[in-house]
């Protein structure tokens, strides 16, 4: 929902401003920009990831880095992750009610995951939006992940049809094993062994060992923050399945989606 400074855009917010940080979501402030996520195989859309931003009428475009930790610290992500997933989700409705078919990722927090009744909120989400569950991807960091109390969550989650991930994986620190058991269905390998694969072999190395083992295991894998060509050649060459970075784009509002389907479509050649 939040993250990849990145892709932030202006500024840190000062200390003072966290006060105002609560009264945000009533004063209509936060919004969704989403990245694009690309088949590197067959270079077809795939998804995009939904991404929050705070516009501050005085700062602009706050940095996300600086203010989702408040929101974790102080227990309101619950409420803003909460609308973030039925934004996105009504934002895939629309792209559906268009013809578009492709996934819509929605990053979620310890705090929203561990609640009792958050399959209940997907679920509404879903329902109100009538956007295809198969479509819904929902994003978990490691830590989220490695804690007990998410796995009845996750078993909930899964009878609902959506894909779960888990983000900005580090090769080494949870085994795929693991995660298998938790039902995952895709994992995003971190942009920080992206970004080395083509100056560190021990890296490279790891990557390639991720991407073996997960497709043994019939998950997908996607690369994040793909910023030039060299590291999507290597990837390519990996047969990793998915991607998303600068390379391709940079994360925007739908109404700029909108407009990079169509340009996608004209100069790909690839249907949507």
């Amino acid at each position: 929902m939040a993250k990849k400074s990145a892709s932030s855009d202006h500024g840190r917010v000062p200390s003072p401003l966290a006060a105002e940080l609560p009264r945000a979501l009533d004063r209509d402030q936060f919004f969704l920009v989403y990245q694009p996520e690309i088949d590197l195989q067959t270079n077809a859309f795939a998804g995009v990831e939904a991404l929050i931003r705070w516009r501050h009428p005085e700062l602009g475009v706050v940095d996300p880095d600086s203010f989702v930790p408040q929101l974790e610290a102080s227990g309101d992500i619950v409420k803003v992750g909460r609308w973030a997933l039925e934004t996105a989700c009504a934002q895939g409705g629309r792209w559906h009610d268009k013809g578009y078919r492709f996934s819509v990722s929605v990053n979620v927090s310890s705090r929203q995951v561990q609640r009792d009744d958050f399959a209940d909120e997907v679920d509404e989400a879903l329902v109100t939006s009538r956007f295809d569950p198969a479509l819904l991807v929902l994003e978990f960091t490691q830590r989220t992940l490695s804690s007990s109390a998410t796995a009845d969550s996750l078993t909930s989650l899964k009878s609902l049809g959506v894909r779960l991930a888990v983000d900005d994986f580090v090769p080494g620190r949870t085994a795929l094993n693991d995660l298998e058991a938790l039902s995952i269905d895709i994992v995003k390998i971190d942009r920080t062994f992206i970004a080395s694969m083509s100056t560190d072999s021990t890296l490279a190395d790891q990557v390639h060992a991720v991407v073996k083992e997960a497709k043994l295991m019939h998950l997908q894998v996607v690369a994040s923050g793909i910023e030039d060509a060299e590291q999507l050649r290597r990837l390519r060459l990996e047969e990793v399945s998915v991607g998303q970075g600068f390379h391709f784009s940079r994360p925007h509002e739908a109404a700029d989606i909108d407009r990079y389907l169509e340009d996608f479509a004209i100069f790909s050649g690839k249907p949507l």
